[in-house]
């Protein structure tokens, strides 16, 4: 079934998101002719007009009435004038994750990677190794990946590889054959009231597994009330013997991990990991789990994990100064922060320096004194003002009482108002074996770009 008409005109409004921007690459791939729009100029948009997508910034209503179909994003107020204009011309609107549900019906084959953290890794890990083993498929990412081109790559239709999103109940629309569960923690209390009505949306999730699909899920972790029917085939990873697929021996290398990997009670490989931190060696465990379940070879698989380049945004080194690494990850939750910092400790600096933005008023006030421990892990903290994505100051507490709180009880912190001000005290103070990470889902990478 076909998305909108033969050659059809597609719209979308916040194209200007990673996730936006690649379904917008697949519909030019599927021959409709698709424009976009976003509140702000951003590189994705010149990628896009590259790709031929025609994107602009702002919003123009008349673009609209003579489309097929209007996309959204999650982030697109209800008042946004090219989103009335789609309804009241009658053209149908489709929230991103109504849109992917209805893309992911073209496949014969979903795998749906779900959890807190890690999503984007190990979905494109996947896509990396479905690459490399020749299949026929389609992966959607949530990050620019350079071992797939991109941030879509679009070669078939025998496979779908793509990211399942807990936010605002997105993943509910998919009806996946292979179904990931990296972990599951709360990290959005604008949707959720409780940990409870977590799980139970993600225990409705995993209902909507196909008939004969399979669950790949972390054994180390305890999901309480979510209840997997004992007809669902389920395969486990961690670092614990008892699951199907676990790593052992595990030696750090300049913040890079080597390990064994034990599959289905046997010894199956020796990976030297090409992605730092220990919390990828749960990514790669979970790509075993399905590339190895989809008939793929241990020697593609493996050598995939150890040559894989990565994410940007995901703990990517940037820049040097003064003979300091300046390190760019997308962490904005508090077990992010701690991974990300421990990381980055196994490289041995001579100070760990951090420079993080909040990413709303929510999540902040949720995980408040989570998050200032977290930070205290490095020898420097540094406050950029709260990213405020789709939320006002009143949902919750500012990035600047988060300094005030670190500040006078752990240890001492700094607060820049901008950019500017907070790049150049990077250029000025940064030494030689100095770490620094850039830390925040929001746009505070661009700081990377004022660094001399």
């Amino acid at each position: 079934m076909k998305i909108c008409a033969e050659n059809g005109r597609i719209h979308f409004i916040g194209v200007g998101g990673i996730s936006m921007s690649a379904l917008a690459k697949w519909c030019v791939s599927e021959g409709y002719e698709v424009s976009g729009s976003d509140g702000k100029f951003s590189d994705t948009l010149l990628t896009l007009e590259d790709f031929g997508v025609k994107a602009y910034v702002g919003e123009n209503p008349e673009t609209v009435k003579n489309c097929d179909l209007v996309v959204y994003s999650a982030a697109i107020p209800e008042d946004n004038s090219e989103l009335i204009a789609a309804k009241n011309a009658g053209v149908k609107t489709l929230g991103r994750h109504e849109f992917l549900g209805e893309m992911q019906r073209e496949f014969k084959h979903t795998i749906a990677v779900s959890g807190t953290h890690g999503k984007t890794t190990a979905s494109a890990l996947i896509a990396a190794i479905f690459k490399n083993a020749g299949l026929g498929f389609t992966a959607h990412v949530g990050g620019e990946c350079a071992d797939i081109g991109g941030n879509l790559y679009a070669a078939g239709k025998d496979f779908f590889v793509t990211e399942a999103c807990e936010y605002r109940r997105s993943f509910l629309t998919l009806h996946p054959d292979c179904i990931v569960i990296l972990n599951i923690e709360s990290d959005h209390p604008d949707c959720y009231a409780d940990c409870a009505e977590l799980y139970q949306t993600f225990s409705k999730f995993v209902g909507n597994l196909q008939n004969n699909g399979f669950i790949v899920i972390n054994g180390d972790v305890e999901y309480d009330n979510l209840h997997i029917c004992e007809n669902q085939h389920t395969l486990k990873f961690g670092l614990n013997p008892s699951n199907d697929c676990y790593a052992y021996n595990i030696t750090e290398r300049a913040g890079k991990c080597e390990y064994d990997v034990t599959l289905r009670g046997e010894y199956y490989a020796h990976v030297t990991s090409a992605l730092y931190g220990r919390h990828n060696i749960y990514n790669a465990l979970a790509a075993i789990l399905v590339a190895d379940a989809y008939g793929i070879s241990k020697e593609t698989i493996v050598n995939t994990l150890e040559s894989f380049v990565g994410i940007k945004r995901r703990f990517e080194t940037v820049a040097e100064v003064n003979g300091a690494r300046v390190i760019v990850d997308y962490a904005h939750h508090p077990s992010e922060i701690e991974a990300t910092i421990a990381a980055a400790k196994l490289l041995n600096p001579a100070a760990l320096r951090v420079y993080f933005q909040p990413h709303t008023y929510s999540r902040t006030a949720k995980y408040f004194t989570a998050f200032a421990k977290a930070l205290s892990g490095a020898d420097e903290v540094n406050l950029l003002p709260t990213y405020a994505a789709r939320e006002t100051a009143d949902k919750g507490v500012t990035s600047f009482e988060l300094f005030y709180y670190v500040n006078a009880n752990y240890k001492p912190a700094k607060y820049f108002d901008n950019f500017i001000t907070a790049a150049s005290n990077i250029n000025k103070t940064a030494r030689p074996s100095d770490v620094i990470l850039i830390l925040g889902a929001g746009d505070i990478n661009e700081i990377a770009r004022l660094i001399n």
